[in-house]
């Protein structure tokens, strides 16, 4: 083989490699291409996944915030309705209280109930003297004494807590007696006996009191009204040893079972010591307050 062949030959390997070569770069080239393309789609889809996860994250996000503030608003209104409906409830419980606390026998009750008394007294009175009947008149209604009694301490024996213990309610308390007032205990109020005749007046053998208010309505009919205030309780030994007659004392008849019962004029002098006058007046007099009968009087 000559020289020139040899060169050929040489020539011809050496292009058929570089081309080999070529290819195989081309072929790198490529799937390095592939490679990026790939990995770049990769990297989109990846960035694509995190921005939908990020996007579907803040949307529940947001949709759970929206959904707590609902609840919260929605909590709070039920909060603000439940309050202000126990307010309401509490505002009527309160007010029922205090209008069932109020003494409803009011001055012109009195008035009334005091004018149809003397009335019904007055043609009583005119039919026993034109028939000769023997009727009997009826005693003063107790809800007419018992606040007559009631405006005098008011007004003149310096209570104006006082009130009619049958026109009231207290919450959690069982009233007793006829009336009541701050300065005396529940279990052991004021007690009134009222009389219009020289006739005994009555006790209860149990009955409990701290202070009892005697009302003498002899001279009602002249309009003259006196009452006294006996500063001694049922359980005082000044009351208890009280004659009621010769014999029994009023703790004797207590202990009996009896109703001890003894006129004012044979008891006044038993405990005078322990007796007060509080007023002696006029029906209409009975409602104004002390302090203005003075500056009048002056």
């Amino acid at each position: 083989m000559d020289t020139s062949q040899e060169t050929f030959l040489s020539d011809t390997l050496k292009i058929n490699l570089e081309k080999k070569n070529q290819k195989k770069d081309n072929k790198e080239e490529k799937k390095e291409k592939a490679d990026a393309e790939k990995k770049a789609k990769k990297e989109k889809a990846d960035a694509e996944k995190k921005e939908k996860k990020e996007k579907a994250d803040a949307e529940k996000k947001a949709k759970k915030e929206k959904a707590d503030a609902e609840k919260k608003e929605k909590k709070e209104k039920a909060d603000a309705e439940k309050k202000e409906k126990k307010e309401k409830a509490d505002a009527i419980k309160k007010a029922k209280e205090e209008d069932e606390s109020k003494d409803r026998y009011t001055q012109d009750v009195l008035r009334i109930r005091y004018d149809m008394y003397r009335i019904i007294y007055i043609k009583t009175s005119e039919i026993i003297e034109t028939t000769g009947l023997p009727i009997r008149h009826q005693n003063p209604p107790e809800d007419v004494t018992e606040n007559m009694v009631k405006f005098i301490i008011q007004n003149y024996d310096n209570d104006p807590t006082c009130k009619w213990a049958k026109s009231i309610k207290m919450k959690g308390i069982k009233l007793k007696g006829d009336l009541w007032s701050e300065k005396y205990s529940v279990n052991s109020p004021p007690e009134v006996k009222a009389f219009t005749s020289d006739g005994p007046s009555s006790f209860g053998p149990t009955k409990k009191f701290s202070v009892i208010y005697f009302f003498d309505m002899r001279g009602w009919f002249n309009n003259i009204f006196i009452l006294w205030r006996v500063n001694l309780t049922s359980e005082s030994c000044e009351w208890k040893k009280n004659k009621m007659n010769k014999k029994d004392t009023h703790e004797d008849q207590c202990l009996q079972g009896k109703r001890p019962h003894i006129a004012w004029d044979k008891l006044y002098p038993q405990i005078s010591d322990h007796c007060v006058k509080v007023y002696e007046g006029t029906f209409e007099g009975i409602f104004t307050p002390l302090a203005t009968v003075s500056v009048a009087s002056q």
